[in-house]
C-alpha cells in the first residue's frame, strides 16, 4: 500500500509513504525495507539500495517486524505463494546486505581521504574533532572502550562492523580494530547501513 504524506495545510507531497507487511504501521519510505518479487528462486530479494523495480514488499527493518510479515503472511500475500524463507534466513539475507553496503561507505569514506583507521589515528581524529562516525570491530578489544565512551561524549555515533580482519581487507591490511569517518553524509548513510543490520539479526 502506498499512499502520500502531505505536509501541513498546504497539502504538498513530501515523501511516498508505504505500510509495513509486519505492524501495520505507515512510515516514509526511506524508513522501510523493501523485498522485491523475483521469477525465480530465491524469490524474494531484499533492496536495501532501493533500486530493483517490480513488485515488492514493505517492512521496517527490525527483526520484530519481519516475524511479523512472515507470521501473518505479508509476504505470502504479495507473492502468493507460501514463503521459501524463515524468519532467520530473511534477516541474515538483508542484514549481509546491509553490511556490505556500510562496508561500501568506508570504501568511499578512504577513497574521499575522510576516514582515518587504526588506534592512534582515530584518537587524534577525536582530539581535533574531526570524527562523525566511529566504526569498531566486533572483536576488537584494547582501547575500544576509551575511544567509544570519547566519540559519546562528543556526539558521535558509534557502530560496530565486522572483524577486524574483515574491516582489515577492505583496505589491504591484516587487521583493523577501529575506524572513523570524518565525512558528514558517509558517516550518515554508513552508520544507517550498519545499525540497521544489527537491528534485522537482534531477538527483541
Amino acid at each position: 500500500m502506498i499512499v502520500a504524506m502531505t505536509t501541513g495545510d498546504e497539502g504538498h507531497t513530501a515523501s511516498p509513504a508505504r505500510t509495513c507487511a509486519g505492524c501495520r504501521g505507515v512510515d516514509a519510505k526511506a524508513g522501510l525495507l523493501r523485498f522485491v518479487v523475483a521469477p525465480v528462486p530465491p524469490f524474494l530479494v531484499p533492496d536495501v539500495a532501493d533500486k530493483l523495480g517490480g513488485r515488492g514488499v514493505s517492512v521496517h527493518p527490525t527483526r520484530k517486524c519481519l516475524e511479523a510479515a512472515v507470521r501473518r503472511g505479508g509476504f505470502a500475500k504479495v507473492l502468493k505463494r507460501a514463503v521459501p524463507f524463515t524468519t532467520d534466513e530473511l534477516a541474515q539475507l538483508a542484514a549481509d546486505q546491509y553490511t556490505r553496503r556500510a562496508e561500501s561507505f568506508l570504501v568511499a569514506a578512504r577513497r574521499a581521504n575522510a576516514i582515518a583507521l587504526g588506534t592512534d589515528a582515530v584518537r587524534d581524529a577525536l582530539r581535533a574533532g574531526k570524527v562523525l562516525a566511529l566504526v569498531v570491530a566486533a572483536d576488537a578489544a584494547g582501547r575500544r572502550e576509551e575511544l567509544e565512551e570519547a566519540a559519546a561524549r562528543l556526539g558521535r555515533r558509534c557502530v560496530v562492523l565486522g572483524t577486524k580482519a574483515s574491516l582489515g581487507q577492505l583496505f589491504g591490511r591484516d587487521e583493523i580494530g577501529v575506524a572513523a569517518v570524518l565525512d558528514s553524509g558517509i558517516a550518515s548513510a554508513l552508520t544507517r547501513a550498519a545499525e540497521r543490520a544489527q537491528a534485522l539479526l537482534e531477538a527483541e
